[in-house]
């Protein structure tokens, strides 16, 4: 028999959660069939078995949260299937040594007595199992509260972060120490607030936010473009266009891929062992502001993709964010990314760096502004446009952050080549 365990889908993939079984304990499977929908920080997506065989042991319910690599289900043999429906022979254990050192080892724990991540273990005798979301494990932790003696409101009576009460328990839990305490001089306000327990996406995305500005020393640089004849030109592509329009976006990805051939130190990654790794291919993210958060699904090999073929990508891409739909190859393994709000009135905003990328641009709104022109002073309307490059200052410094916005600028200033 086989462990099956919870795969690793893409970036910064901790945990999934398991919400359909799509085969059941006996039946067979096939590999690379499906056996079961994850719900990730991003996606729900189906995984497939490893091997032949059948599935004998359900080790994770529909609804639980477990770590990547936490056995799942066991898939044993073709002879396994009368097993499944009938006494499952009991997985060989591993032996522990104990800590003396002597060789000895502790009595094997079945695979099915591992406690799960959404259960914590509490007590000196008989382990008691107490569910609880990872949110209400934390909090309890930092105010010392024993989540043995909390009564859960979630799910199944899963603790959740509202049932963690503010005091402090009499006794710290897994030798988590004692808070202190002081006694307030005056009367304190209350604050009186509703407590939501955040979704899975947005506790991904504010540990990758936490981890890009705590890690990566980020700086910015601002230039105003003016759009008047990358207007134009979409406004010529698109005459005769009755759907799958060219956007403003569009465009600005077709830029960026021209600037990033040209000022290549920004199309790179500073790796965990402290070296500077550059990209051939430009695989550009776009971020999508979706019902839960922000995704950012990854147009790749934009330098051998004409503008219109990035402009139908990128609206397929899109769609399928918005729908969930999108798969972990999908929203992975960008090299630069690009973030717009300028629909949404914005005039000049900084973006957060997509690790591991070196560099974001923010982009704000076309404005109609009076603008003064060559030397005899003339004022003339002109639509214009700011952009802000956020730089991992470790790969660039100001003068190639510069050079790449340049570019940028450019490009599209002069976008009829941006057609080719």
């Amino acid at each position: 028999m086989g462990e099956f365990s919870m795969p690793k889908m893409g970036d910064g993939m901790e945990e999934g959660t398991i919400t359909a079984w799509l085969k059941k304990e006996g039946d067979v499977v096939k590999k690379d069939e499906p056996v079961a929908e994850v719900e990730t920080d991003k996606a729900n997506v189906e995984i497939a078995s490893y091997e032949n065989g059948v599935l004998s042991k359900i080790l994770v319910q529909v609804g639980q949260t477990v770590p990547v690599g936490t056995p799942i289900a066991i898939i044993g043999g073709a002879g396994a299937a009368t097993a499944a429906n009938g006494a499952l022979p009991a997985a060989e254990p591993k032996a522990k040594p104990t800590a003396s050192g002597n060789g000895a080892s502790e009595p094997p724990t079945p695979v099915s007595a591992v406690p799960t991540p959404t259960e914590v273990v509490t007590g000196t005798g008989a382990a008691e199992r107490v569910k609880t979301s990872p949110l209400a494990r934390r909090i309890a932790a930092e105010r010392g509260i024993d989540l043995a003696r909390v009564k859960g409101t979630g799910p199944n009576g899963r603790i959740v972060a509202r049932d963690v009460p503010e005091t402090q328990e009499a006794a710290p839990v897994l030798g988590i120490p004692q808070l202190s305490r002081t006694t307030p001089v005056g009367p304190s306000p209350t604050l009186v607030g509703q407590d939501i327990e955040p979704s899975k996406m947005r506790r991904a995305i504010a540990n990758r936010v936490l981890q890009s500005k705590q890690n990566i020393p980020h700086f910015y640089v601002t230039m105003v473009i003016e759009m008047d004849r990358a207007l134009a030109l979409l406004k010529e592509l698109n005459a005769d266009a009755k759907d799958g329009k060219i956007t403003v976006n569009d465009i600005i990805v077709k830029a960026c891929t021209v600037a990033l051939a040209n000022v290549p130190e920004v199309n790179a990654t500073w790796t965990p062992d402290g070296m500077i790794r550059r990209y051939a291919e430009a695989h550009i993210g776009v971020a999508v502001g979706i019902e839960e958060g922000l995704i950012i699904p990854v147009i790749r090999d934009c330098q051998a993709k004409t503008l219109r073929q990035i402009s139908v990508e990128a609206k397929a891409l899109i769609t399928k964010a918005r729908n969930n739909q999108l798969t972990p190859a999908e929203y992975s393994g960008g090299t630069f990314s690009i973030s717009n709000l300028g629909m949404m009135g914005v005039d000049e905003f900084i973006a957060i760096i997509n690790p591991p990328e070196a560099a974001i641009l923010a982009i704000g709104g076309i404005v109609r502004e009076p603008v003064v022109v060559g030397d005899t002073d003339q004022i003339v309307i002109r639509s214009r446009m700011k952009v802000t490059i956020s730089a991992d200052h470790r790969l660039l410094d100001g003068v190639i952050a510069a050079r790449f916005v340049q570019e940028v600028k450019k490009a599209l200033e002069a976008p009829f080549s941006l057609v080719s």
